[in-house]
């Protein structure tokens, strides 16, 4: 009976995947999840967790669920509903912070697939650094041309 134990287990746990998705402040990720070759049931629920325990965006009979949010997500959150149909229930996190860095769990309990993604944020991108460079050069620019005239 030990030795089946395992077994059952790998059974019972039909998919389960990690991914590790890198990001910068300020920027917007794609975290996803996705129950293809599954079918799904009717009213389907997901759940998106952080870390294990923050809730960053439920399904609930196919209905998203904000009112358990919790603070630190409400307002850069969204996900695609007309996708849910297809088993895509990847969710859109915008406007990165450092804090946002961690683990993310997707779980379909309908279909006992989990999604895990480590988020890696870093601290800023190329584009706002390039950004940056042009809008100080641009001030350099406009700070020599007054003091000519």
């Amino acid at each position: 009976l030990r030795c089946c134990l395992p077994l059952v287990f790998l059974l019972l746990m039909q998919k389960v995947s990690l991914l590790e998705i890198e990001g910068f402040v300020g920027d917007t990720v794609i975290l996803p999840c996705l129950s293809s070759g599954k079918e799904l049931p009717n009213k389907v629920t997901v759940f998106w967790r952080f870390r294990d325990s923050g809730t960053v965006y439920d399904i609930f009979d196919s209905r998203a669920s904000l009112d358990e949010q919790d603070v630190p997500f409400r307002g850069r959150v969204d996900s695609f509903p007309d996708e849910w149909t297809k088993g895509n229930f990847s969710i859109k996190l915008s406007r990165l912070k450092k804090t946002d860095g961690g683990m993310y769990t997707c779980f379909i309990p309908g279909v006992n697939i989990q999604t895990t993604i480590y988020l890696i944020v870093n601290g800023t991108s190329e584009h706002l650094t390039r950004h940056q460079y042009f809008s100080n050069k641009q001030k350099r620019a406009f700070t020599e041309q007054n003091a000519v005239t």
